[in-house]
């Protein structure tokens, strides 16, 4: 189990490390990827296109559970539910399995600014950069790049894929992934970096939900290693009350403004002291 030393004062640099990290682009490195039509373009378009502004309101006030696992330390069910009333929004279920005590009830911080599992953004695909790297049946493999930022040295390093079931449309997978260990500063060496995110298709919010994220780091900073893996899981979704007023709804609450960052799992490192609330 990770101490304190080796989540702060032995990694000054981490924190910058997984900024860096989720926001970098793709390798170019695919020989078998195809230029796409006429007919997948207008297919990516329904896909990656952002919902309307009244939309997204009515999303960020469904309630949902989610489940968030940190290996070797513990997991943690929390439900989202802003109809609970302004400061009531998150609710502690379960901790590692188990109901929680007063204590760990009264103890008990949710993490600010979560991000909403059923708002979506995907406006950093670079869409001109996206190719189709494999077809089947069932499935459309596409790999792309993100649009420049700060992280554009590490093109060459982290590569990007989306599936989509090619009979209804439905994102299915988005995929990054360094295919070698790379450096990221002097005295920073990224010895593993993963992240593989899931979606479907929710009848309460009528269109696409993340339903699973698994974000893997290993990092290796002079004599000190890190090795993160956390994944969380959505469920139980209801939009019962989504629609009330956003006079009686706490439409801001805890939620990134508007929408969800599908590069990144929903902060690679929230609630990473929860499992060990006492």
């Amino acid at each position: 189990m990770l101490t304190e030393c080796s989540k702060k004062s032995c990694f000054p640099c981490l924190g910058y490390v997984l900024i860096v990290l989720v926001i970098c682009a793709c390798s170019t490195g695919f020989v078998r990827a195809q230029e796409i039509g006429a007919d997948l373009r207008s297919l990516l378009d329904g896909v990656l296109n952002a919902k309307e502004t009244t939309k997204v309101r009515t999303l960020r006030n469904c309630a949902y559970t989610q489940q968030t696992t940190i290996k070797d330390v513990g997991s943690m069910q929390e439900r989202f539910d802003p109809s609970a009333g302004l400061g009531l929004e998150w609710q502690l279920l379960r901790l590692n399995g188990k109901s929680p005590t007063e204590q760990q009830f009264h103890n008990y911080e949710p993490k600010p600014r979560q991000r909403h599992p059923a708002v979506l953004n995907f406006e950093f695909i670079d869409i001109d950069s996206i190719q189709l790297l494999d077809k089947s049946q069932s499935k459309l493999k596409f790999v792309y790049k993100v649009l420049p930022s700060v992280a554009q040295s590490l093109n060459q390093q982290v590569a990007h894929e989306l599936t989509i079931d090619s009979n209804t449309g439905q994102l299915l997978e988005m995929k990054s992934i360094a295919r070698k260990s790379f450096r990221i500063h002097r005295w920073t060496h990224v010895n593993e970096y993963e992240n593989f995110s899931t979606f479907r298709f929710e009848e309460q919010t009528k269109g696409t939900v993340l339903e699973q994220v698994t974000f893997k780091l290993g990092v290796k900073s002079g004599r000190n290693t890190l090795y993160r893996e956390v994944s969380k899981n959505f469920s139980d979704f209801d939009c019962t009350h989504a629609s009330i007023s956003e006079d009686t709804m706490n439409t801001d609450g805890d939620q990134i403004n508007d929408e969800l960052d599908s590069r990144v799992p929903l902060d690679e490192t929230s609630n990473s002291h929860g499992p060990s609330i006492r």
